[in-house]
Formats: structure tokens, sequence, C-alpha cells
């Protein structure tokens, strides 16, 4: 059986690791993906077969692997795979669960993209079941088109669903024609309290 629901196989191909302990008071046994650990056992779900790095970092962000870490049940005692952030917030969640490699690009190889890629940034405005017209967070421009054969469009999900431009969204420049994209502006449905915004999107680096 799938361990998160995707039914792709994935059979680890790089020396990648994401080591998890068992603390759980009580020496309480667990289920992790559906796979049990003893308590103060220790297991490397990169070793799941179902398991990819993108299922780590969507359970991290808002699955089962945040409740256990919240619920004290399970600590990160090794980890080398991608988890770059751009929320403080979440960085910090993941720095305190014991994560310290992943989280960032380093200076010097950042001052070398001439791209930056923002993945689930959340999108600033308003969700009153009126206002329609949200930003993106940093003062950020996105690009939108094809910049040196690169095709970049802003990605929103909204509540796990991916949304189509055009048609459950346009895109909007806040300081006219040529300032730069900021504003998602939907059309298709009104945001409201229960609504969870996010966007990928892709911006030039400030540092070249």
């Amino acid at each position: 059986m799938p361990a998160v629901g995707f039914e792709t196989w994935y059979q680890k191909q790089c020396p990648t690791v994401f080591k998890i302990k068992n603390v759980a008071s009580g020496g309480k046994r667990i289920r992790v993906f559906k796979y049990p650990l003893v308590n103060g056992g220790i297991r490397d779900l990169m070793d799941i077969p179902y398991v990819s790095e993108a299922d780590i970092r969507h359970s991290l962000l808002k699955g089962e692997l945040f409740i256990k870490i919240i619920c004290k049940e399970i600590i990160v005692v090794d980890s080398n795979i991608d988890l770059l952030q751009f929320d403080p917030c979440h960085k910090k969640f993941l720095e305190d669960a014991g994560i310290e490699v992943g989280l960032e690009v380093e200076t010097d190889v950042l001052s070398e993209l001439p791209y930056l890629w923002k993945q689930e940034a959340q999108l600033i405005g308003a969700k009153n079941n009126a206002n329609r017209s949200f930003m993106v967070p940093f003062g950020d421009k996105f690009l939108e088109g094809n910049f040196e054969d690169n095709d970049f469009h802003i990605i929103i999900q909204h509540n796990g669903r991916r949304l189509i431009q055009n048609c459950d969204f346009i895109i909007l420049e806040s300081g006219g024609v040529g300032t730069g994209y900021d504003i998602v502006q939907f059309i298709s449905f009104v945001p409201n309290p229960r609504s969870e915004i996010i966007a990928d999107y892709v911006i030039e680096n400030p540092n070249i």
C-alpha cells in the first residue's frame, strides 16, 4: 500500500536521508506513513518505497509529520533533503524539529542564479467573502512569460486544488502596465476565512 496516498513507486537514487526518532511519552509505539516505529526507534523515511522528498515536504507543511512533531511524538535526527523555506515561521518550526540542512541556499550560490523560485508562499489579502484581490508577499514582482527560453507562470492552489489562470484568476500589476506583476485577482470564486491560498512563482534575482 502507498505510504501517503501517492501511487508512484519511488526508489532512492541518491544518499538523501530523512531520519526520525520516536520520542513519544509512555513508551508509545507509533505509525508513520503506515509503518510502525517502536519507542526510541529511528527510521529513514527516504527508504520507504512510496515516499519521495515531495511527500515529506508536504507532510511537514500540513500533514502527518507536522502533527506528530507538534504532539512531540517524533524528532528529526538527520536530514539532507531539499526543504528550502521562504516562510520564516515555518523555517523556525523545522529548525526546532531538529532540521539543520537544506533549509536555505548559501548566499554565494544565490548570487549566481539569475532567477529565484518562491514556493508555497501565502498570498496576502482579506479572506472575508468579499475581497478578490491578493498580493504576493515580500513586495515580489513575479515573472510571467518567456525569459531567456524559460517559460514562467505563477501557480496558485486554493485548499489544495490547482487553479487555472484566466479561468479561476487573472494577474495584474498594482503600479500599472510595465511595473511588474504582483496581484492575483480571483474571478471564479471569492476567498473565505477557511481558504488556504498558496503560490509558486519566479522572480528575478535582486543580487545580480
